[in-house]
């Protein structure tokens, strides 16, 4: 028995050091030629990182900032550090460096106690602190990083927990810290630190390289992508900076450029502007601002350099940027849709998360080519004006993305955009549509190929219908969804149609693979003026059954759903669920003081008004069981939904929904969101312009006799014919005849197809234009046969035919 747990640990031991001489041989050897010109750019580099970090200027002697900035930024660095300061552990037998940050095998807290010395190096580094270059701070800095060696993260120790920490967090906390410590700490010590970060995280292209990542929650090789994979070419290129290590640097640099690959499925850029993390989750909001934080200092640091990125395919990112984000930043804000799990973080929302997105984007100005700076400083400038809830420029910490915004708002050369009209995000089920009226509306799906909604790492516990329809409306009033997830009662969300049955923390997330909805159909087509959506929807536990079509039009939006069906209790459809203020609601133009039922209303006129100064948000029911209006007072906190914040949050919530009564067969509902009309309009709004032809689970047809246009989402992957139009698979179609001319917008919501869609128009046409350059358009008896290529992640194409004589 001895001999063979002898054998067995001689086996675990062969085995370690062969995992260990791997990651030593694939590792990026330093190229140990160090030319005059690398130093002076290392320098350079280090240089502009150590300002960034700090705020101070290197050339304090002709720095623009003013003696009060310049305090300013003195008082900030010494507070953070004497609050860091006062719980350092300076016992000679410590067993950890701060005090909460206890646990060394926790990844977290080694993480947290580099990010607390970063704090007390700030000041050591900052001339006019009490902490600058004294002796005494310095040594304990000094002891405090070689404890941390000896005691939490160097070579060979094992990866507890999230892999995260251990190969992203703490190699970019060790770069800081070395960058503002590079003239106190001794070479071989510096060597020695990041040498533990090389172990971790040895390349730019890879995370679970490490035998030690076996440990983690991630224990396999993969290539790094999205967010994170700016991350790991940060990590590289400073650490090669600051080891004067030039193939650690260009290993950096050199994988900066795949994520400007666009994609077609998975992690990444999408051509339509959509950005995925975790595989099927919308995350332009959180991964994508790590994503550009990291570009944006890649781009910035390296020029001037022999460093300096050009690699074209980070063209891909600026055209992302102004393709997506001037739809998807609203108020000044990103909104919650493409926002994950993060929604639930303490004191988080979309004016939090915008602000960060902000001074990424402030960042990559600097460093965007030419034929995309102009159009970054102008949508940068629009953001921060749209924002009414503070001013964003007062927020901005770091004193030099803050200098550039300043020039950027004070330049009466750069004007902002007027963006408005509908943008559809085939790729990651969204809706976005900014109307004349400055109203707004996004769409929040989810299908086969889309997370209903993410939860991990015990965040975002109740986002269980952020998925299933949401519908986020907006008027002019930037702090519309601030407090707002820890408050709305989550089981009446707008947009949504559920039950209102209990639901535990956390479940129903269809993410994984295994667990995704088996229900495809969610996205629409779109012109440059209108859009139309639909969403078959089925709920988490598949009780609940519903067909939606959003037809987006001349402002408005109208929902409407068919063959709801449920066995899982009472069913609710909430049209809005919004925090009362000063607002008042209105009825067909009377003024509600309590709250109200009313069974089968028609044409009925709702006005939530003033609750911000000129804005009002309308809604017209056409046809429902039942309507419910009424005023709530809502109390909760993060800690509920997945923060740490038990602090209770309270606020007045005006909510009104469709009750559907218990377990409904069949029904049928409709209404219009009228965003920033005015009240007199809304009252007015002519509901009759629409001709519902069909609403079943064959199709969705609507007339608009105002615009002429006929638009149908045929729901089935099989032969259809409707108004004249043959479908051979699942399409969402826009129709609208002009003299001889039939203008055709399609696309596969389903994106199924594994070859081209084959419709077929009534009558004899010949093609006059596509943007389909491989369309073939043929004549078969009395019809005309379309082959035409939807398979491009749900994006539109447009036909235009020409009736034959």
């Amino acid at each position: 028995m001895k001999n063979k747990i002898l054998l067995c640990c001689l086996l675990v031991s062969l085995a370690t050091c062969a995992l260990g001489n791997e990651v030593k041989n694939n590792a990026v050897v330093k190229n140990t030629q160090v030319t005059q010109e690398q130093i002076r750019d290392y320098k350079i580099i280090r240089d502009r990182w150590k300002e960034f970090l700090t705020g101070i200027p290197n050339d304090l002697a002709n720095t623009k900032l003013t003696k009060e900035e310049l305090q300013q930024i003195i008082i900030t660095n010494e507070k953070g550090a004497e609050s860091s300061y006062s719980r350092l552990n300076l016992d000679k037998n410590r067993t950890y460096l701060f005090k909460g940050s206890e646990n060394m095998k926790n990844g977290v807290h080694v993480m947290k106690s580099y990010e607390e010395l970063i704090k007390i190096a700030k000041a050591y580094t900052t001339p006019g602190t009490t902490f600058y270059k004294n002796e005494k701070i310095k040594n304990q800095i000094l002891d405090s990083l070689e404890w941390l060696y000896n005691n939490a993260y160097r070579e060979g120790l094992p990866e507890y927990g999230n892999w995260w920490q251990w190969e992203l967090g703490i190699p970019k906390n060790l770069n800081d810290l070395l960058t503002l410590m590079y003239e106190d700490v001794p070479s071989d010590k510096r060597i020695k630190y990041l040498k533990a970060s090389q172990y971790f995280q040895p390349y730019a292209k890879y995370s679970g390289v490490s035998p030690s990542a076996s440990y983690s929650s991630s224990p396999d090789k993969r290539v790094s992508t999205g967010g994170n994979r700016m991350d790991t070419s940060i990590i590289s290129f400073l650490r090669g900076v600051l080891m004067e290590d030039k193939t650690q640097v260009l290993d950096g640099v050199n994988a900066v450029g795949d994520v400007g690959e666009y994609v077609t499925s998975g992690d990444g850029f999408y051509l339509d502007g959509s950005f995925i993390q975790h595989g099927n989750v919308p995350y332009n909001g959180t991964y994508a601002s790590v994503l550009f934080n990291g570009l944006g200092s890649i781009l910035w640091l390296s020029s001037g350099t022999e460093f300096q990125l050009n690699d074209k395919r980070v063209d891909n990112v600026f055209e992302s940027i102004l393709n997506g984000y001037s739809y998807l930043m609203i108020n000044g804000g990103i909104n919650d849709s493409v926002s994950g799990r993060s929604i639930s973080r303490d004191n988080s929302n979309d004016i939090e998360r915008g602000r960060g997105l902000i001074s990424s984007f402030t960042l990559l100005t600097e460093g965007a080519p030419s034929k995309y700076k102009a159009k970054f400083e102008s949508l940068l400038k629009t953001i921060v004006e749209d924002n009414n809830y503070y001013n964003i420029v007062d927020k901005i910490s770091n004193q030099t993305i803050k200098n550039i915004l300043v020039s950027i708002m004070k330049n009466p050369n750069i004007k902002t955009m007027n963006i408005n009209g509908p943008k559809l995000f085939g790729a990651m089920d969204r809706g976005v549509y900014r109307n004349q009226k400055n109203g707004k509306v996004v769409i929040s799906m989810h299908s086969s190929r889309i997370a209903n909604y993410e939860t991990m790492n015990g965040e975002n516990l109740q986002g269980w219908y952020t998925g299933d329809g949401m519908t986020y409306i907006y008027g002019n009033d930037s702090s519309t969804f601030v407090d707002y997830w820890p408050t709305v009662d989550m089981y009446h969300l707008p947009g949504v149609t559920n039950s209102i049955e209990f639901r535990r923390n956390g479940s129903g997330e269809r993410r994984m693979k295994a667990f995704v909805t088996p229900k495809s159909f969610a996205g629409g087509v779109q012109t440059d003026e209108q859009m139309f959506m639909g969403m078959d929807m089925l709920s988490w536990n598949q009780r609940t059954a519903v067909k939606k079509s959003y037809f987006i039009i001349d402002d408005a939006v109208l929902v409407i759903g068919s063959n709801l069906k449920s066995g899982d209790g009472i069913v609710h459809t909430t049209i809005d669920n919004r925090i009362l203020n000063n607002g008042k609601i209105f009825v067909n133009g009377n003024l509600i003081t309590s709250d109200m039922d009313i069974k089968n209303p028609k044409n009925l006129a709702i006005n939530f008004n003033e609750n911000y100064n000129g804005e009002n948000i309308g809604y017209k029911i056409i046809e429902a069981p039942e309507i419910v209006i009424k005023k709530t007072i809502n109390k909760g906190n993060w800690a509920k939904i997945g923060g740490k914040a038990k602090q209770e949050i309270e606020k007045n919530y005006f909510t009104t929904y469709i009750n559907h009564g218990k377990n409904p067969k069949n029904q049928y509902f409709s209404y219009v969101i009228l965003p920033m009309f005015s009240p007199d309009e809304v009252n007015r709004y002519n509901t009759s312009r629409f001709e519902i032809v069909k609403a079943d689970n064959d199709a969705h047809i609507i007339k608009d006799k105002v615009s002429k246009i006929t638009a149908i989402n045929f729901w089935k992957d099989e032969v259809q014919k409707f108004e004249g139009i043959k479908s051979y698979s699942t399409l969402s179609l826009m129709m609208k005849n002009i003299d001889d001319e039939k203008i055709l917008y399609v696309s596969d919501p389903a994106q199924i197809q594994k070859q081209v869609s084959t419709i077929e128009v009534d009558g004899k046409y010949e093609l006059v234009e596509s943007t389909d350059p491989d369309i073939k358009v043929t004549l078969k008896g009395k019809t005309t046969k379309i082959e035409v290529d939807l398979r491009n992640n749900g994006s539109t194409q447009k036909i235009v035919l020409k009736a034959m004589k």
